[in-house]
């Protein structure tokens, strides 16, 4: 099982486009982790986490 979960993996790096995603996400990881790292990502606040300031109603709260 573990073979051939490694051969997929394989296989699937082999391709440029996704080659490419790995490295795009690498790429925002890392500035993630950047920006936790200079200070401005240290709390964790409800916008930081869904996009939108505290308190706004999301499409699912209005009636």
């Amino acid at each position: 099982m573990k073979r051939t979960i490694g051969a997929f993996a394989a296989n699937w790096l082999r391709k440029p486009q996704n080659q490419e995603k790995i490295k795009r996400g690498a790429r925002q990881l890392w500035s993630r982790y950047q920006r936790f790292r200079s200070g401005s990502g240290t709390q964790t606040t409800q916008s930081a986490r869904t996009g939108r300031p505290p308190n706004t109603p999301s499409s699912t709260d209005r009636d």
